[in-house]
Parts: C-alpha cells; structure tokens; sequence
C-alpha cells in the first residue's frame, strides 16, 4: 500500500480477504497486474465499532478509513476479525490490447479466473443510459453494502483509452463523478 514507489508491504494483511484469489483458474496470462480497492463493509465496520463501545475505546469515524487503517495493522489474525473485502476494477499487462477489445471484456475474463469484480456495474450503450446509471446509484447507494461517495465512469474500448491517453496523474478515458455530499447531525 502506497504510491507505487514508497509504502507498506500488507501482503500478510491482504491474504487474509477472502474475495482476493490465492490460486487462479483457467487461460490467464503468465504475467499481468489487476488493481482494485479493498473496502470495508458495513456490516463489518458496524460489528468493529460495537466492540470498540463494549472495550471503552473511540469508534471508528468511515468504513473507508477504518479499511486503510486495518491494512496498516501489524496482525494478520486481527485483519482477518474485520472482514474486509476486495473489488477489482483494472486489468493492465503489455498486451492487454491484443487479448481483449474492451474493458469490460478484461473484467469479466478476470472474473472467471478468480477475481472479485463488482456485480454493481454497468455496460452503458449511451448518454442516457450513464445518466439514468449515475441516478440510480444516487438513490440507491445506502442499498449497497458498502460505502460510496460517487461512481466512475470509464470509456470500454482499449483503443479509444489509447487515443485518449494519461495526464500525468490519472487517464483521460476516466472519470469520478462524486454524489452530492450528504449532510447528517
């Protein structure tokens, strides 16, 4: 965990989730890198906080926080007690292009080979179709379980994400629209 140049090694940490594979299946390439998020839901932040009431100590403030921290903790066993769970959401290797046409093709070929890609996605055809996706998740993210603050959107195909390239921090071919935040006393 880190910037990819400085950080801490949480291998230990991540064995534990359960929804990050250990073995791959099937015609997966010998060499390639998924990348994903790995969260904390809240049935697990919920049960983490009621322990801390019951041992006197401060609860946690957000599942998002409360993940990071607990990647950070020096015990694997203690990792493991909160349940925390993976989403992959990349696929990138030196001839990813050449494999799949799209995106979404990467995410459902890494699916079959073990990984945990959101069941919470949409392949859209059209502007009207991210529009009615955006509003959607907009009412429905306390349905989901876990936190989110907004969605991404992506452009599928692997050419158009070339044309399109990189800034210096983040490719253009993607997008984080963020949900109104929400106020609560």
């Amino acid at each position: 965990r880190g910037d990819g140049t400085q950080g801490d090694d949480v291998t230990l940490n991540v064995k534990t989730i359960h929804t990050v594979p250990l073995k791959l299946h099937g015609d997966f390439p010998p060499f390639f890198e998924m990348r994903g998020e790995i969260v904390m839901p809240w049935k697990s932040f919920d049960k983490l906080n009621e322990e801390c009431i019951r041992n006197g100590k401060n609860t946690f403030a957000n599942p998002r926080n409360s993940a990071a921290g607990t990647l950070k903790l020096q015990k694997s066993s203690e990792v493991a007690k909160r349940h925390l769970e993976n989403y992959d959401y990349y696929m990138m290797m030196d001839d990813l292009e050449t494999r799949f046409s799209t995106h979404y093709e990467s995410l459902m070929a890494s699916r079959k080979w073990g990984f945990n890609v959101s069941n919470f996605i949409c392949l859209c055809k059209n502007v009207d179709e991210i529009f009615d996706f955006i509003n959607y998740w907009d009412e429905k993210r306390h349905e989901l379980p876990f936190a989110i603050d907004g969605i991404v959107l992506k452009v599928n195909s692997f050419a158009q994400q070339q044309m399109l390239g990189f800034t210096a921090k983040s490719p253009k071919w993607a997008i984080a629209y963020k949900f109104k935040a929400e106020e609560v006393e």
